[in-house]
């Protein structure tokens, strides 16, 4: 397979249906593909026609990790005991970029991929999803690319410490009934259901749904219940003042 078509980009009007494709490795990431997620979101932070984007795996899985059976290949990970450094880097442009992320899973999200699925604003399980942490069952530490932070926020301390220090899968289910997951669909429907979701956010204007990531984020992590009140406010008055000055510039058309 080609390196460009290790991440497959379809534009659909205003979305990015954007698809991880190595299902022969179950979209396991290697070189080129860290290097093809990078530069995709990266290239998103200015991207005014994008207005939301929706992320899945080919094949059997949403993305089972780091492709460890590449070792000494040339397209293996090349960060390696240097740190993560490309997918630190990723998952600081998913955020980033203003527009909605929305992960669909179906089969394993492990190790890097589990991060890459937590760093999405919507994850929706197929019901073979699976989300593995990986990182203990092969000697390090229980938690990597704030993959600790993001559980700890969604499913609790406890139940997050449990699945992080025993390795164990968190199953579709339990995923949803956790808060991991919003929604849980046959993996047939999980396409559908995307676009679905997508179709739904572009009733919000873009810089609605942009304040609206923004805001989510600052709050997410860790501000008081006043300063949460004050940039929510600022955020309301910005999309306010916007609106008006819109209604004014049709009025004089």
């Amino acid at each position: 397979m080609a390196d460009q078509d290790i991440l497959s980009v379809e534009r659909r009007g205003a979305v990015d249906f954007v698809t991880l494709n190595r299902p022969d490795r179950l979209n396991a990431l290697n070189q080129p593909m860290s290097e093809a997620l990078l530069s995709y979101f990266e290239a998103r932070r200015r991207d005014t026609e994008a207005r939301v984007i929706v992320l899945a795996g080919a094949g059997r899985a949403f993305c089972s990790g780091a492709d460890l059976k590449a070792g000494g290949q040339p397209d293996a990970l090349r960060d390696g005991p240097n740190g993560d450094w490309m997918l630190r880097d990723t998952l600081k442009a998913m955020r980033a970029c203003p527009q909605p992320i929305v992960a669909l899973v179906q089969g394993a999200a492990a190790g890097g991929g589990l991060a890459i699925a937590l760093a999405a604003d919507v994850i929706v399980a197929g019901e073979s999803a699976a989300f593995h942490p990986a990182f203990i069952k092969i000697g390090l530490s229980g938690s990597e690319l704030a993959v600790s932070w993001r559980l700890q926020r969604t499913i609790g301390p406890y139940r997050t410490r449990d699945m992080l220090l025993t390795g164990q899968p968190l199953k579709a289910a339990d995923a949803l009934a956790a808060g991991l997951a919003s929604r849980l669909v046959p993996d047939a429907e999980l396409a559908a259901t995307g676009a679905a979701i997508a179709e739904a956010m572009l009733a919000a204007s873009p810089d609605a749904l942009r304040v609206s990531k923004r805001t989510f984020d600052a709050t997410l992590e860790g501000l008081s219940f006043d300063a949460a009140l004050e940039l929510e406010e600022r955020g309301q008055i910005q999309m306010i003042r916007a609106g008006r000055a819109a209604m004014a510039a049709a009025a004089k058309g």
